[in-house]
């Protein structure tokens, strides 16, 4: 989820949020400032040519992105470490203004989907964490198969 606040200065802010809704939340995000006139070339480096952003209004933005936060919470994962520096483009931005409902997890349940970063280690410990918080069979994942050795 890209948000973008421009101000009358030319200058702009941009709040990028790698947002998990099967699982983790966010699970990456950063924030920074630019020119305005930079726009078009922000979005060409964070989508590719390939991919075409879908416009969202503010508010579902945000409310979408708060709503991962706080389902990953409650199954005991906190946001990426630079999601506080991230939230900087929310000022002013009510998610209450949102009539859109979002679900999070999938079929009713959590499922974790390991990224290609994700190492051995912390596959398990999202494993462990998922297990004590919602019990042994209730929640789903796809995990990459260790190499022979």
């Amino acid at each position: 989820v890209v948000i973008t606040r421009f101000k009358g200065t030319g200058d702009a802010e941009l709040g990028v949020f790698l947002v998990d809704l099967y699982c983790l939340g966010v699970k990456n995000a950063t924030f920074g400032r630019f020119y305005a006139a930079e726009y078009p070339e922000k979005l060409q480096f964070l989508f590719g040519a390939e991919e075409a952003p879908v416009a969202m209004a503010p508010a579902e933005a945000r409310a979408l992105v708060e709503g991962a936060v706080a389902y990953a919470q409650r199954l005991g994962f906190a946001p990426h470490p630079d999601y506080q520096l991230g939230q900087r483009v929310f000022g002013g931005i009510d998610p209450k203004a949102s009539t859109a409902t979002f679900t999070y997890g999938k079929d009713g349940k959590p499922f974790y989907i390991q990224g290609p970063d994700d190492s051995p280690e912390f596959v398990q410990a999202v494993m462990d964490c998922l297990e004590r918080q919602c019990g042994k069979g209730n929640f789903g994942y796809l995990a990459m198969a260790e190499e022979p050795s």
